[in-house]
């Protein structure tokens, strides 16, 4: 307990807390250029160089080193690198390959597509690790307070990030060239890890006042019943809510909507949504806890889904529109809740497996069921979807809220 409250204290000085969101949300929006580099810019720009589509849908194929990191997320916690501090050194070490990487890629311009992946790849897993490193600083450097801004600044910096690579970099790509381009990428990554290396003190102390860690069987989590409901929680309401966001663009083409206004319209008032329910979030977990703002999130996505089947009944491009947009918003608050819970959940002596399991869960069920409600929409039609879909977000948000009052996970 003294252990604990002198945890608390050394987390909750003011500026203490700055440098740590500094640094986290820095690395957050690096590892959103990264991922938005890679499933929204590399595709595009390999497409408008000549690339044929059998070679360029390879490239997606970098995106699962990202989903799959939990399988290696107990070596980041088992072992700790000879330099800096144990979450810090797995970091820069991660962060420095990416760099080292990208820097091959910026003179590699006409090099074979063999030799392309094969860096790309390395990039890929090295992203990923250091994500699983900067979720586990994250879980033990931020106060039980904290959690839910860190999940926020987490969504909003990787909004951020993902339209830095995915739009800016794939905009200025023929004016600056190749070369240039991934050599500023590579310059950025670097600099993201200097606000990092500020706290390496920081967590040397919070190190030295945890027990001593009993080696345990990899993926411990999965043996304890509460985690077990806990990723059976996360793995229903993840599996719901992504395709009712996922596939809202496919239905605007069909009540008519051209795809110059969906880029336009949802591909710019989306990521703005994102980074606006990012802040709101927060805003409403610390004034209403974790369980009203689920449910006031959940009902605004019921509002949203309404409007997608009177929007697609009466072809009312604007309330379509307007569903799309809101819906895709709620995803992402709903996220920052679970984000927020993840990371309390996660706490513990494997905090990188744990976040990773759970957070990696989540994302790869809305993945799979996405990819099956598009497979039904074909079958049942949109109409019947959504009400579908209504259903499953009311049942699965009222199982949610029950059961996180019986296990008392609320702050």
């Amino acid at each position: 307990m003294a252990g604990n409250a002198a945890k608390q204290a050394l987390l909750e000085g003011r500026g203490v807390h700055l440098r740590i969101m500094v640094a986290i949300g820095a690395l957050y929006v690096g590892f959103g250029v990264m991922v938005g580099l890679l499933q929204g810019g590399l595709p595009p720009i390999l497409r408008a160089r000549g690339m044929p589509m059998d070679q360029i849908a390879w490239t997606f194929s970098l995106y699962l080193p990202i989903g799959l990191s939990f399988l290696w997320a107990p070596l980041v916690d088992r072992i700790s690198l000879p330099f800096l501090s144990p979450r810090i050194g797995w970091i820069v070490l991660s962060q420095l390959v990416v760099v080292a990487g990208l820097g091959v890629v910026a003179g590699s311009e006409h090099a074979a597509l063999s030799l392309l992946f094969t860096w790309g790849l390395l990039i890929a897993v090295a992203v990923a690790t250091m994500d699983l490193a900067l979720d586990a600083l994250a879980v033990e450097m931020t106060s039980e307070a904290r959690k839910p801004m860190a999940a926020s600044l987490k969504l909003a910096a990787l909004a951020t990030g993902s339209m830095l690579g995915g739009g800016v970099l794939v905009a200025v790509l023929e004016r600056w060239g190749w070369g240039t381009t991934f050599t500023v990428v590579a310059v950025c990554m670097l600099l993201s890890l200097l606000p990092v290396l500020g706290l390496v003190h920081q967590e040397r102390h919070l190190n030295s006042m945890r027990a001593p860690v009993m080696q345990t069987r990899w993926f411990a989590c999965l043996y304890q019943p509460k985690m077990r409901k806990c990723l059976a929680l996360l793995v229903v309401c993840a599996g719901i809510i992504f395709p009712l966001s996922a596939l809202n663009r496919v239905m605007l083409v069909d009540v008519g909507l051209s795809m110059e206004r969906i880029g336009w319209l949802v591909g710019t008032l989306q990521p703005l949504g994102l980074l606006a329910v990012s802040v709101l979030a927060t805003l409403l977990i610390r004034g209403l806890g974790h369980q009203k703002t689920l449910l006031w999130m959940a009902l605004t996505g019921g509002l949203c889904v309404v409007f997608l089947m009177i929007g697609y009944s009466f072809k009312l491009q604007t309330l379509a529109v307007v569903g799309t947009v809101g819906m895709s918003t709620v995803v992402g608050g709903l996220m920052v809740v679970y984000a927020a819970l993840i990371l309390a959940w996660s706490q513990g002596p494997q905090a990188a497996t744990n976040y990773a399991v759970l957070f990696c869960a989540t994302r790869l069920a809305g993945i799979v069921t996405s990819v099956l409600a598009g497979k039904l929409v074909a079958v049942i039609e949109w109409q019947a979807f959504y009400a579908l879909g209504l259903m499953a977000l009311l049942i699965s948000t009222v199982w949610m809220l029950n059961s996180l009052r019986h296990m008392r996970f609320d702050a």
